[in-house]
């Protein structure tokens, strides 16, 4: 199974990259395995007809 399918495992991840982008949006990725961080996907918000990042507040609204 390639990287892009599976999730780190990292005890301690120090740093992220993004990666893995599809047309919805993208994941985080661990820069030590190169694996995605679980939890970590942004969608894009394409209201507008633009690719923007949705920020998600801890009470669930976006945050802009």
């Amino acid at each position: 199974m390639s990287k892009e399918y599976e999730y780190c495992n990292c005890i301690s991840v120090t740093s992220v990259t993004a990666g893995f982008e599809d047309d919805l949006g993208y994941w985080d990725v661990c820069t030590s395995c190169g694996k995605r961080i679980e939890d970590g996907y942004h969608f894009y918000n394409h209201y507008d007809g633009e690719d923007h990042e949705e920020f998600w507040g801890p009470n669930g609204d976006i945050v802009d």
